[in-house]
């Protein structure tokens, strides 16, 4: 009986779909040897290996561990390796965002992590807003231009940790320019429209100003700075090959607390997916143009009961919502193409009242970039 209620009630959400699809949203010069990286103080998948055929051309790939989570002002118990895929060295690099951050030594703890072969790129910090990119030191010389940026929209970091905005990272690898923006954004399910302004605001913002460029930098005479020919009031999210943003988004799904309770207990996230703000508002053309993410096929890491599997079973019963995401843009005129490898929660973090998530990203062809 039970069984055949499931049933039925997929099938009444699904004819709500209108058959959409949720599965779209949508260099130059030597680095100095020495790890470089610059502060702002206030501003299940395995990767497939290239096995050489007769008379095939391996396509080289760089491989992106990128993790985001809203920490709730709750220190990691000892260590990040939990939230890191660190066996192997199987990455380039790790793209890592922290939202609500406490006060606690994160780049120290992601270096121990990662290991002796991993140097910290940069960092950017917006008070509890925080940003980390870390690369293999064998690729050091391949990076050049490394930047940093922050725009804040609300919120208020320094008093409770909350603060609302962006940090963002901008370098060049060989010849291809990379973004990461991790971004908290406001809550409730009421405010879609804000959120919509924020994310407009930090396209417009970001990298539209002199930014900070990191000291160690040594550029020869005769190379051109390739980030100091965007103009200020360029759209870097725009004009940059490739995208990817990270962080609370803080979207919610629009649905009543028992018919979202009563999905995920069936394990039928494909229809609640159909309910997402930010996926409909993607599909609608007005946030994150271009952008493409993973299914969610994993359920809402939005909001639980600390140190539990709980959804919130406070009085205020939160609608469980995937409010922590991951997106990536590939500029349409590039070489570069970008696959998707894995895309989930660490449900193994209980910490905070949201769930870290995670994902694999391959970029195809950067190696041939030079």
């Amino acid at each position: 009986m039970k069984k055949v209620m499931a049933i039925s009630y997929c099938c009444l959400f699904f004819s709500q779909l209108n058959g959409s699809s949720a599965s779209g949203l949508g260099q130059r010069g030597p680095l100095n040897r020495e790890c470089h990286r610059d502060l702002l103080t206030e501003t299940k998948s395995t990767p497939l290996k290239m096995q050489p055929t007769s008379g095939r051309r391996v396509v080289p790939e760089l491989h992106f561990y990128i993790v985001t989570w809203n920490m709730n002002s709750k220190p990691p118990l000892n260590s990040l390796e939990n939230i890191l895929d660190v066996v192997g060295e199987k990455y380039d690099f790790y793209v890592i965002g922290f939202q609500e951050a406490p006060n606690f030594s994160a780049e120290a703890l992601i270096t121990q992590a990662l290991g002796d072969t991993y140097c910290c790129v940069a960092a950017a910090i917006l008070t509890s807003l925080q940003l980390f990119v870390f690369a293999k030191k064998s690729l050091q010389p391949h990076i050049t231009g490394p930047r940093v940026d922050k725009v804040g929209v609300g919120g208020f970091g320094t008093v409770v940790g909350r603060q609302k905005g962006a940090a963002a990272v901008a370098f060049y690898y060989k010849k291809v320019s990379l973004l990461f923006i991790t971004s908290h954004l406001s809550p409730h399910e009421c405010n879609m429209e804000e959120r919509n302004a924020q994310y407009t605001r930090i396209c417009q913002t970001i990298f539209a100003r002199q930014a900070v460029s990191c000291s160690c930098i040594q550029m020869s005479a005769d190379v051109d700075e390739p980030y100091c020919k965007l103009r200020v009031g360029s759209n870097f999210v725009e004009k940059t090959d490739v995208v990817i943003w990270l962080g609370d988004l803080n979207y919610r799904v629009e649905l009543p607390r028992s018919s979202v309770g009563f999905l995920i207990s069936h394990n039928l996230e494909k229809v609640l997916w159909a309910k997402d703000q930010l996926s409909r508002a993607v599909q609608r053309g007005e946030v994150f143009k271009g952008f493409q993410e993973g299914p969610l096929l994993f359920p809402p890491t939005y909001k639980y009961d600390i140190g539990t599997d709980n959804y919130d079973t406070s009085s205020k019963e939160r609608v469980p919502s995937w409010t922590d995401r991951i997106l990536y843009k590939v500029m349409e005129t590039s070489f570069i193409k970008a696959n998707l490898r894995g895309y989930t929660s660490i449900n193994s973090v209980k910490t905070s009242d949201h769930r870290p998530v995670k994902a694999h990203l391959t970029l195809i062809n950067m190696k041939n970039s030079s």
